[in-house]
C-alpha cells in the first residue's frame, strides 16, 4: 500500500509541534515517569560512545534524558531543545546542581547553534512532532562536526507485533509499556512502511542523502545519521 504524502503531512501537521502548558504538567507527571527505563537504557548506549564532546537533545521535553546523559559523564555538555517554555522550566528545575546540562528554548528547524559545534544530536519521541522535518534534518546537518552522528527515536507500532518481543518488553519496562505501547506507538509515530517510505524519501532530499539507517530497536525505530566529509 502507499503512502500520500500529501495525507502524511496533514496528519503531521494536527499534531501539536509544541505541548502546551496543562499538557506538559500532565506529561512530567505521568508519560515522562514510563519512558525512564527506556530513556536510561538510551542514555547509557551513548554514554559509552562518548568520551567527551557536546550533545544536543532535540525535543528534550521534562529533561529526565538529558540529565541521565550529563550525569553519567561529566565530561559531556549536554543542552536540551523544545519549543514548549513550560516543558523547558520543568526541565531546568530537574537538572539543579548538575552543571553541565542546560536547557533552552528553541525550535529544532532553527537551531541557536554554530554550525559544526555538536558532536552527537539525539532525540526520542519528538520526530512526529516536527512541521518541517526536512528543515529539522538539514539544521542537524548544520549543527554536527562533520563524521559525527544523529540519532533520532520515534514510535512505530510494529515493534510491539511479535508476542515474544512484546513479553519481552513487559518484563524489561513493566506491562504499561507493553500493554499500551502499541497504541501509543499508532498515535505518537509512524508505521513502518511510513518510515521506509515517506521517511526515506524526505531523508533523501536532505544533506543526509544516502547516509543514514534505520532499525527497530528495543521499543523505538532508531535512525541514525551521519554526517560525512
Amino acid at each position: 500500500m502507499s503512502i500520500s504524502l500529501t495525507r502524511f503531512i496533514k496528519d503531521v501537521l494536527r499534531k501539536p509541534e509544541a505541548i502546551p502548558t496543562p499538557g506538559a504538567i500532565f506529561y512530567n507527571a505521568t508519560v515522562a515517569k514510563v519512558l525512564r527505563k527506556p530513556e536510561t537504557k538510551i542514555a547509557k548506549d551513548l554514554v559509552e560512545k562518548m568520551g567527551n564532546g557536546t550533545i544536543l537533545d532535540l525535543g528534550s521535553g521534562t529533561g529526565y534524558l538529558a540529565i541521565e546523559i550529563a550525569k553519567g559523564s561529566p565530561s559531556l555538555q549536554v543542552y536540551g531543545i523544545d519549543l514548549s517554555r513550560q516543558m523547558v522550566k520543568i526541565a531546568t528545575r530537574h537538572a539543579q546542581g548538575i552543571d553541565n546540562a542546560r536547557f533552552v528554548f528553541g525550535n529544532a528547524a532553527k537551531l541557536p547553534f554554530k554550525d559544526n559545534s555538536i558532536d552527537l544530536v539525539i532525540s526520542t519521541g519528538a520526530s512526529h512532532h516536527w512541521k518541517t522535518p526536512r528543515t529539522v534534518f538539514d539544521e542537524c546537518y548544520r549543527v554536527l562536526k562533520t563524521g559525527k552522528e544523529a540519532w533520532i527515536y520515534d514510535g512505530c507500532p510494529e515493534v510491539f507485533r511479535n508476542p515474544a518481543d512484546r513479553r519481552k518488553v513487559n518484563e524489561e519496562y513493566g506491562f504499561f509499556v507493553g500493554r499500551f505501547g502499541p497504541r501509543v506507538s499508532t498515535l505518537h509515530g509512524f508505521t513502518r512502511e511510513e518510515y521506509q517510505t515517506v521517511i526515506k524519501g524526505m531523508l533523501e532530499q536532505t544533506a543526509f542523502k544516502g547516509n543514514y539507517q534505520m532499525a527497530l530497536t528495543d521499543i523505538w525505530m532508531k535512525i541514525t545519521l551521519k554526517k560525512r566529509p
